[in-house]
């Protein structure tokens, strides 16, 4: 009888099923990874809630996560069984034009462990060679399974083409924005301020290198932004890292100068309401749009977190074990406590 392990399968909208199941064993070109941390991210509660639109049940969910290599598939010589790694979450063609390119995100065909297909809130998975990544002794776990959601920001940073003379604002300081915030200062921005409702949050981000913050509880974005800059005109580059029905798209193109550049890394929701889209043309402004990263984007990030430039100190506020699962999101659902990103233990 082959080894078992746990898993947590999401069988309809707010029900998990823990259960047990063979380990599975990698194929062609695979990699078997043993699970040591998955970290949760906003998405997994949209997929949880069943508002997720690209997510049929049942489903493993699970896409930010380290581990490390215990087999090999066939003609698969690398890495090493005991290697560290992290994971790049993604399925593809591997044929297309975007995937020659290795820019997987563009892949038509793409389907993401965790939502499209099943996930790592198991002990064990599979993924191809290609989106396993070693990472060096310098990082933690938690650091392997927090390169995920880092470089969701840092692709989204590189978007706004940073030169060394920009100042950015960066509205919305969840574990997204600080990692934009943490990856605009290592491509050389001049000066980062970033704006949140919630006081914890910005004094976290002050922690790992913001040059301002504004409570827009307390103060509104355009006096903080006169505090600190002298004027919301002083900014090159704006990120929304909330997204959701628009408002801070709309905010931001009301604030902006003629010719500036903005980045929405939040996803917009269906219905959402933008009446100042028109400025967009107007004024000038360059709208960018991004989504997700590439393998470059990891080897990058490795090195920044590696060498210690981007750090998570501080952002994880919670750790569960895979068989408390449940009440991850019983906590997210209930409100019963504040938290900021949560961690989850596997195999330990």
């Amino acid at each position: 009888m082959k080894e078992q392990m746990l898993r947590a399968t999401l069988v309809g909208p707010k029900k998990i099923v823990l259960d047990r199941t063979e380990v599975p064993s990698p194929a062609k070109g695979e990699v078997l990874i043993k699970v040591c941390r998955v970290g949760v991210c906003g998405s997994d509660s949209t997929i949880y809630f069943g508002r997720h639109p690209y997510v049929t049940f049942p489903v493993i969910m699970g896409h930010e996560f380290s581990g490390e290599v215990e087999a090999l598939g066939e003609e698969v010589d690398k890495p090493a069984i005991g290697t560290r790694v992290t994971v790049i979450p993604h399925l593809v063609c591997g044929i297309c034009k975007a995937c020659e390119s290795q820019n997987y995100n563009l892949c038509e065909s793409l389907r993401c462990t965790g939502a499209e297909a099943d996930g790592a809130h198991v002990q064990y998975i599979c993924m191809p060679q290609e989106m396993v990544i070693p990472i060096p002794d310098t990082m933690t776990m938690d650091d392997g399974a927090m390169v995920e959601p880092a470089c969701v920001a840092y692709h989204g940073a590189k978007r706004g083409e940073i030169q060394n003379t920009d100042t950015v604002l960066i509205i919305g300081a969840g574990p997204i924005g600080i990692f934009c915030m943490e990856s605009c200062k290592a491509l050389g921005a001049k000066k980062v301020v970033i704006a949140d409702r919630d006081g914890e949050r910005l004094c976290l981000a002050e922690k790992l290198g913001a040059d301002g913050t504004i409570d827009v509880s307390v103060e509104k974005l355009e006096d903080g932004l006169t505090r600190i800059l002298g004027g919301a005109r002083e900014v090159d580059v704006f990120y929304d890292c909330v997204g959701e029905k628009g408002k801070v798209l709309d905010q931001i193109l009301q604030i902006a100068g003629r010719g500036t550049r903005i980045v929405i890394i939040g996803v917009l929701q269906n219905g959402y309401d933008i009446p100042h889209l028109p400025d967009f043309v107007q004024h000038e402004l360059r709208l960018s749009g991004t989504t997700m990263y590439t393998p470059q984007d990891y080897k990058e990030m490795i090195q920044l977190m590696g060498e210690g430039t981007i750090k998570i100190d501080g952002m994880i506020s919670h750790y569960f074990t895979l068989d408390q699962i449940k009440e991850v999101f019983e906590m997210i659902e209930n409100r019963e406590e504040k938290f900021f990103k949560i961690m989850i233990k596997v195999n330990e």
